[in-house]
């Protein structure tokens, strides 16, 4: 069916195998038939002959290279052979189905609603923990996107199911129990799959919930849809719940299908679209979206991977290979100004990677220079994105390619203090604790990590205490080279998310720390000299983030809070060692020159507040009063007031108009069941168009301000005029 329905590009005619439950029952006709039934069989593979390259116009185009794609179902196989019903009532799922039913008080069997709950966590649950253990977190983009799409389903069903606190977190160890003899990595990572569910649950349940009580409110005041035709204005709304609120259209779409609803499609992508052209216009064009046709443009022209010493030496003579320009086509030459891409033979540039950024440096050719800003690697080949300075590059000239190594140096004492980092992290806070993502530059590192709580100040300084005293140990670093079986029975850590070969490079500081790593690195930990976190901040649910800075950064960070004690020092006339006790001092002086103020205020207020009683007049059986003060008030205090006056004077409509500041502050109220014949906007508006201004707000209070206080009489005059005119 593939090539007469579609979808377009690869596809092919297949031979679709099926299990017969019933094979002593004759087979159905074949005429008309369009499937089989299901309460007899069930299909277990596919064998997809791919052929054809199916156009928009619905033509097959042959392709020129075919291949037999063949798909056979684990869990339909094994629900063959237990004589399951379906694949969830497996060895694979009834685990998950069990745990749930306990969880819930639901007994799986017993509701066909919540028995398709139960699987779709199942499903889902089991697809997360994998993802995660794969390195895949939770985000807004790319595999991320999906990882938090099936994660906000599976806790909607949850919430459904009458469980309305985080409840998939427990169910990592049942994936564990199931999978894990075949797949280790989803019980060595347990302990990080945990955190990061448990950080989406808790922070999504007060996402569905409000979105919820939106969405159904947005129902409730709507009219039962016609059959078959899309509520108006549901695509817009979705929109705003998804964009504003955070809550998965596809959660949208369920509920109102429950409801008997159907969404607006072409008014919701219409406005995702909107979306994205405003994303398109903001995002400029970088070179990583050509990257990775660049192995194939060289390979195709035969140019050799580049060989890589850049653990051994800073500077490499070598050969220019290749010449590549932003769009990947090849150039002979390269002049002063120009920016592109250099491969060479042999490089001493580490390119980015594993958290490290890639190196800068300089190469030189007989006839030019260039300087290389960074460096990336594909398929082998590494890019040196270079930007000519002097004469001019060629293609096969003989070049001397160096590396800056104070770049590189400061870069090195960043990275291996994030392996310190790492392990003191384990240390104080648990197995669970693994890296989510780095950056190693030389001005800084950034180590994100996954932890569901906050660190104390307590904590963090015992980290960096800890970390110091590795530095200050001065224990040797040792890379060595191994198999990936060896290193881990070794203690060597995996880092989480990353992709190892049967080989691997490993790092140990001492006994303090081990883990796979392929970056550059200080000879000994005491070259990093010293170690100071900046910054300790939560990225996303169950997802933490570190900065900190190692050498003569972490000096000058420390100078410039030096300075920065001794500047106030001097601003609080007393000795830096005096500064926090002066300071304290200051807190309290303002915590009781506050608490005077606000009792002077108080005291004004209920001065003003009788005065305005006393001459308040009564219009239609309702109380109005105008106030012109010349006491300064900010417009909170003029809020303040008119809500007194209106408690003591319901039903109430009256107005403030202060004109101690540079500008006149105009506030106004009016009681709610006086609003149907004047509204507070009303009021502002009034008095602001006397004094050349503006305001508004609700139809019980506004306010506003104007720039002409000597107008500030008349102006008070026809709010009067206005109030008594409405009431009357």
């Amino acid at each position: 069916e593939a090539p007469s329905k579609g979808p377009n590009g690869p596809c092919g005619p297949c031979s679709e195998i099926y299990f017969d439950a019933r094979p002593g029952d004759p087979y159905p006709p074949n005429q008309g038939l369009h499937s089989l039934p299901t309460d007899r069989f069930t299909e277990i593979g596919n064998c997809v002959f791919t052929q054809f390259d199916r156009q928009a116009d619905g033509t097959l185009k042959p392709l020129p290279q075919r291949n037999i794609d063949v798909g056979l179902g684990l869990e339909r196989i094994v629900a063959v052979l237990q004589g399951a019903k379906n694949n969830f009532e497996t060895d694979l799922f009834r685990p998950y189905l069990e745990h749930l039913s306990r969880r819930s008080g639901i007994a799986y069997g017993t509701d066909a609603k919540h028995d398709v709950r139960m699987r779709r966590i199942s499903d889902h649950v089991r697809a997360v923990t994998f993802c995660i253990a794969d390195g895949a977190i939770p985000s807004n983009e790319g595999r991320g996107y999906v990882v938090r799409k099936i994660l906000r389903r599976a806790i909607r069903d949850g919430y459904d199911l009458g469980i309305d606190k985080p409840f998939l977190l427990d169910m990592v160890d049942v994936v564990g129990k199931v999978m894990g003899d075949e797949y280790p990595e989803v019980r060595e990572h347990a302990g990080q799959c945990k955190s990061v569910i448990k950080g989406e649950e808790e922070s999504f349940v007060g996402v569905y919930r409000q979105g919820l009580v939106r969405l159904t409110q947005f129902l409730d005041d709507h009219k039962s849809p016609v059959r078959g035709a899309p509520l108006a204005g549901s695509g817009d709304f979705a929109f705003q719940l998804h964009d504003t609120y955070g809550f998965p259209v596809d959660i949208t779409r369920a509920v109102m299908e429950e409801r008997g609803f159907e969404i607006d499609e072409p008014g919701f992508e219409a406005a995702m679209e909107a979306q994205r052209r405003r994303a398109r216009a903001a995002m400029a064009t970088t070179d990583a979206v050509f990257a990775e046709s660049a192995a194939a443009v060289l390979r195709q022209a035969g140019v050799a991977t580049t060989q890589f010493v850049g653990y051994e030496t800073l500077l490499a003579n070598t050969k220019v290979l290749a010449l590549l320009d932003r769009g990947n086509v090849r150039r002979e030459r390269a002049e002063v100004g120009q920016e592109l891409s250099a491969v060479v033979a042999t490089t001493p540039c580490y390119a980015q990677g594993g958290g490290q950024v890639g190196d800068r440096g300089f190469l030189a050719t007989p006839g030019g220079r260039a300087e290389v800003k960074s460096t990336t690697q594909l398929e082998g080949f590494y890019l040196h994105q270079v930007k000519v300075v002097e004469g001019e590059l060629r293609v096969g000239q003989d070049c001397e390619l160096r590396v800056d190594e104070d770049a590189r140096r400061a870069t090195e004492r960043n990275h291996t203090a994030t392996h310190l980092l790492h392990a003191s992290l384990k240390r104080a806070l648990g197995a669970h604790v693994s890296q989510a993502g780095s950056e190693v530059s030389p001005d800084r590192l950034r180590f994100d990590y996954t932890h569901g709580e906050k660190l104390g100040e307590e904590t963090l300084s015992r980290i960096e205490d800890e970390v110091n005293a590795v530095i200050m140990q001065a224990l040797p670093v040792q890379p060595q080279t191994m198999q990936i079986d060896a290193a881990r029975r070794a203690g060597f850590i995996a880092m989480f998310g990353e992709k190892y070969g049967d080989v691997v490079r490993t790092l140990s500081v001492g006994e303090f720390s081990r883990e796979l790593c392929g970056g550059t690195h200080v000879s000994n930990s005491g070259k990093i000299g010293l170690f100071r976190i900046v910054t300790d901040a939560a990225i996303s649910a169950g997802t933490r983030r570190i900065e900190a800075v190692t050498g003569m950064a972490a000096v000058r960070l420390g100078r410039q809070e030096r300075a920065t004690l001794t500047q106030l020092a001097g601003q609080l006339k007393v000795p830096v060692a005096e500064v926090l006790g002066r300071a304290a001092a200051l807190v309290d002086e303002t915590k009781q020159l506050k608490k005077a103020l606000e009792k002077a205020t108080a005291a004004d207020l209920d001065r003003l507040g009788a005065e305005m009683r006393a001459a308040a007049a009564t219009v239609g059986g309702a109380h109005m009063a105008v106030l012109t003060t010349a006491a300064p008030m900010t417009m909170k205090e003029i809020q303040d007031l008119l809500v007194r006056v209106r408690q003591a004077l319901a039903p109430f409509a009256g107005a403030v108009l202060a004109t101690a500041g540079e500008e006149v502050l105009v506030g106004a109220i009016v009681s709610p069941e006086l609003v149907s014949k004047v509204s507070a906007g009303d009021l502002v508006k009034v008095a602001t168009t006397v004094l050349g201004g503006g305001g508004g707000g609700r139809p019980e209070m506004a306010q506003g301000k104007g720039k002409d206080r000597g107008k500030a009489p008349q102006a008070s005059a026809e709010v009067v005029a206005a109030l008594r005119k409405a009431l009357g």
